[in-house]
């Protein structure tokens, strides 16, 4: 058996060394993370167990469905590559789950349809845009009202233009490298001219807000 994952694997040699090593059949069963999920072509595996397939499914995101989705094929497709039949086994607590659904069957098209479908209803990507704050300080009260005058100002600034706010509220990741998170988004079919609008506004901002602000135009996640 061998393990592998960020906290094992520190060095690209390491790496290199178990995939040999599975490859070669010395090793007979492959325990890890995301990493194994992708990439590999291992014509003798024959199983593929997927532990936890939905925790992913469970994030304050809006491509949760998307991910979760993407890593159970991903990862079913390691089984059954050559003339050995595959046998892949997921675990969820949810297993009627639509996204759960669709993956086991493989039916892109179908989860495709219905992904789309959902985010049409709810004005999302890529129906819309995004743009992410994310309000960061090492006291959890000043990153707090940080985000609460933010969202203010920025209601002020875009009143009476095409976007919908949502927030303050703490990321999902509520403190990284000892400072405290919360985050805004601005969801708009028309980026360009609130960005334009902030922009010039954006001198005004940084002196109300006492916290460090970051700005991210259609960010990858929402953690």
């Amino acid at each position: 058996v061998a393990r592998m994952d960020s906290d094992t694997m520190t060095s690209p040699k390491q790496f290199q060394k178990v995939l040999s090593e599975f490859a070669e059949g010395n090793v007979d069963i492959l325990l890890g993370t995301q990493m194994v999920a992708k990439g590999l072509d291992f014509p003798n595996v024959s199983l593929v167990g997927i532990a936890s397939a939905d925790t992913s499914l469970t994030a304050c995101d809006f491509r949760a469905s998307e991910r979760t989705f993407q890593l159970i094929v991903q990862v079913a497709g390691r089984a059954g590559r050559a003339q050995t039949p595959g046998e892949v086994v997921v675990q969820t607590l949810y297993p009627e789950d639509p996204t759960i659904r669709f993956a086991e069957h493989h039916d892109y098209d179908g989860f495709t349809h219905r992904e789309l479908q959902d985010r049409r209803e709810a004005d999302l990507p890529p129906f819309s845009r995004i743009i992410r704050f994310i309000i960061r300080h090492e006291k959890v009260d000043y990153a707090s009202e940080s985000a609460e005058k933010l969202a203010e100002l920025l209601n002020q600034l875009l009143s009476g233009e095409q976007v919908r706010l949502i927030g303050p509220q703490q990321a999902e990741f509520a403190k990284i490298r000892n400072r405290f998170r919360f985050h805004i988004l601005l969801i708009t079919p028309r980026p360009g001219v609130v960005q334009r609008i902030i922009h010039t506004q954006m001198h005004r901002i940084t002196r109300s807000v006492p916290a460090e602000i970051l700005a991210d135009v259609d960010p990858i996640n929402l953690l």
